[in-house]
This record gives C-alpha cells, sequence and structure tokens, in this order.
C-alpha cells in the first residue's frame, strides 16, 4: 500500500507560508493524518481531497482535519501560501482530553473548510506565525501542557465558526457519526484486500443496508463510493510516484488481473491508468 502516515514526532509542529515548491514533493500523494492538522491558506488556491470529497482551499479559508484522515494534495496555484500547525494524536488524547478532543474535532471534521473574514484572516495568520517562531526557537522543549493549551485555543476558535456549534456543547459525537468514522477507518486498514461493503458491515455487526444508509446520511456518499475512492487515491499515487508496470499495481490493489483494474479505473477517472501516467509526466 503506498499510502503514507502523516504525521508529527512532537506534541506540535509549525511553519508558516509554505509555498508550492515547498508542497510540490506532496502533491498527487496520498497520506493518512495521525495528528490534527490546521492550516490557514493567506494566499493563492490549493485543490485537495479531504475524506473522499474534492475541496478547493482559497485564501482567507482556514482548514481543520482530525486524526486518521484521508488527505490528498492535488494541485497548488504558483502564489499559495499556507500555515499550518499540527498537534499529535498523542498530545489530543493525553491528560484526560481524549474523548472531548476527539468528538470535536470529528464534528469540526464534518466541515473541514472554514471561510474567514479578512479581518479574522489577519489574527489567525498571526497566531500561527506566533506558533511557527515558537516552535523554531524551542521545538521539542515545549511542555504538553502548554501545547495542549494551544491544541484548546485553536479548537476553541475553529468551534465558533463551525455551523453546528451547539452541538458541540450539547451532544459531542452522535452515535452515527461515530459509525460513519469507524467504517472510514476499517476502509483505509482494509481496502486493498477488501472491496466490498459486506466485508465492512460484518466487522461492524451490521447489515449492509443499514451501514449503506448510515454512511450516505453522515457523509454524502454511499459506503461504495468511499472504498472506491481510497482505491483510485492509492492508484493516482502509484501511478505519479513509481514505475511499477500497472499490472502489478491492480494485483497490489486486490484486482485479479490487470484488464479488470484498467475498466475499473477507466470508470472512475474517465481515463485508462496508462493514459493517466501519460498526463502527469
Amino acid at each position: 500500500m503506498s499510502i503514507s502516515k502523516f504525521n508529527t514526532h512532537t506534541s506540535f509542529t509549525a511553519y508558516e507560508c509554505i509555498t508550492v515548491n515547498e508542497l510540490e514533493p506532496l502533491l498527487e500523494k496520498s497520506y493518512k493524518t495521525e495528528g490534527g492538522i490546521f492550516a490557514l491558506c493567506s494566499k493563492g488556491s490549493l485543490k485537495t481531497i479531504i475524506n473522499h470529497t474534492e475541496y478547493r482551499i482559497r485564501a482567507n479559508e482556514l482548514i481543520a482535519l482530525p486524526p486518521e484522515s484521508f488527505l490528498q494534495l492535488l494541485a497548488a496555484s504558483d502564489d499559495l501560501e499556507i500555515h499550518t500547525v499540527m498537534f499529535s494524536q498523542q498530545l489530543i488524547q493525553n491528560a484526560g482530553m481524549g474523548k472531548n478532543m476527539m468528538d470535536k474535532f470529528y464534528i469540526i471534521g464534518k466541515h473541514y473548510v472554514f471561510p474567514l473574514s479578512e479581518g479574522t484572516s489577519i489574527l489567525y495568520a498571526e497566531m500561527f506565525t506566533f506558533l511557527s517562531h515558537l516552535y523554531k526557537e524551542v521545538g521539542e522543549k515545549l511542555s504538553d501542557a502548554v501545547s495542549q493549551s494551544f491544541l484548546s485555543l485553536m479548537l476553541q476558535g475553529v468551534s465558533e465558526l463551525c455551523p453546528e456549534q451547539t452541538r458541540l456543547i450539547e451532544t459531542p459525537g452522535s452515535r452515527h457519526f461515530q459509525q460513519y468514522r469507524i467504517f472510514v477507518r476499517l476502509v483505509h486498514a482494509d481496502y486493498v484486500q477488501e472491496h466490498q461493503v459486506a466485508h465492512y458491515a460484518k466487522k461492524m455487526h451490521m447489515q449492509p443496508s443499514a451501514l449503506c444508509r448510515l454512511v450516505k446520511k453522515e457523509s454524502g456518499h454511499t459506503a461504495m463510493e468511499i472504498i472506491n475512492i481510497a482505491l483510485i487515491m492509492d492508484a493516482k499515487t502509484q501511478l505519479c510516484t513509481e514505475n511499477t508496470p500497472v499490472k502489478d499495481i491492480a494485483l497490489s490493489l486486490g484486482f485479479n488481473n490487470a484488464a479488470f483494474f484498467n475498466k475499473f479505473f477507466k470508470k472512475h477517472t474517465g481515463v485508462t491508468p496508462q493514459m493517466f501516467r501519460n498526463s502527469v509526466r
């Protein structure tokens, strides 16, 4: 499987003014985030897929990603400037913060992208700049308690932008949405070997029809679409970054033969795997 883990080995990591040149090595690759990520686009635009939905991030928009998100960066404008702060999953779960923090992350994570006014965007940019300077100066020496206070501040700020703000206080993390998150995690773990909804329904002790209804309600996608998107994202990553023959990529993704994989890929992208590989080289 070619999907990489996107994680920080410190409690928090912060960068300011990431440009398209710095981001380019990450483009057209798929990642599974292991920490919580906040990013502010201050200039230009970024096209990305977040948990199976495509977004175009523009200036003065804030991104909030919970741990265990599925991310693929597709393209960036030449004038892109983006600020990023990432908190480790261990930090989020430590000191008794885990459940409340994760609940907030998951409800916020139903939206991912939040438009800001120009004034609010400037304030966030100043916060990201401060955190990036702090990270450069202190790095791993910063205590978890201080890092957690920054995490709480970021989450509180984003939660106030969230359309479901009242739910963050009253009923964080609905049971159905938590089940949807479990389904997504299972897909990320098993999609190479298992392409059918029935496999995931069985692991979740549900009927396939019930799982399909739940996933559609919570995500707007069918369960099958989420499995297929995971396969396509992985296939595109391998086609962009490796010289592996298409037939071997097909086998690595659980397809019995290249012909069936070619049909599957063309159905979902409009081009054959080889045509896609030629177009990005």
